[in-house]
């Protein structure tokens, strides 16, 4: 029992002695210049994910509020081919129909007699695309909705 007791003890020191060398040894050693090396490339590693993450995030809100535009388009569509006589329909009546669900940052606008509509949608960029009956692709623009459908109608 003593000698395999003892034999243990040996393996125990003859670990510690190993760890201790290896410990000691330069061969396996960090270096300062490396430690500095590794910490500079995850910093530019991380600054490039970075700056794509924060450059997809705009672009998809901007598309999502182009996909709202392409919503409207197709629901006033709808709309107009349901009605007699031939009309677009508000905001709340393509609501009603279930051909719009409500969205507070579109906002659809219709003449009086229902002959043009506009639509803008404010994407969570900050930027505000219009569509209208007239133009029904998505552009950006600073105008309201209202001011836009102002322009579609004829003076007088």
């Amino acid at each position: 029992m003593t000698q395999a007791f003892s034999r243990i003890e040996a393996t125990k020191s003859a670990a510690k002695v190993r760890i201790a060398d290896a410990f000691k040894n330069e061969d396996g050693a960090f270096d300062l210049p490396s430690i500095l090396v590794g910490v500079v490339v995850v910093g530019i590693l991380t600054a490039g994910v970075l700056a794509s993450i924060f450059g997809v995030i705009p672009f998809a809100q901007d598309k999502a509020a182009q996909q709202d535009l392409g919503a409207v388009v197709t629901a006033e569509g709808t709309y107009k081919a349901q009605q007699s006589p031939i009309a677009y329909g508000t905001e709340a009546q393509l609501g009603t129909g279930n051909l719009l669900t409500a969205d507070a940052l579109t906002k659809v606008v219709i003449e009086s007699d229902g002959a043009h509509w506009a639509a803008t949608a404010t994407s969570g960029s900050g930027k505000t695309y219009l569509a209208t009956d007239v133009a029904p692709t998505p552009i950006e623009s600073g105008t309201s909705a209202a001011t836009a459908l102002a322009a579609l109608t004829p003076a007088g």
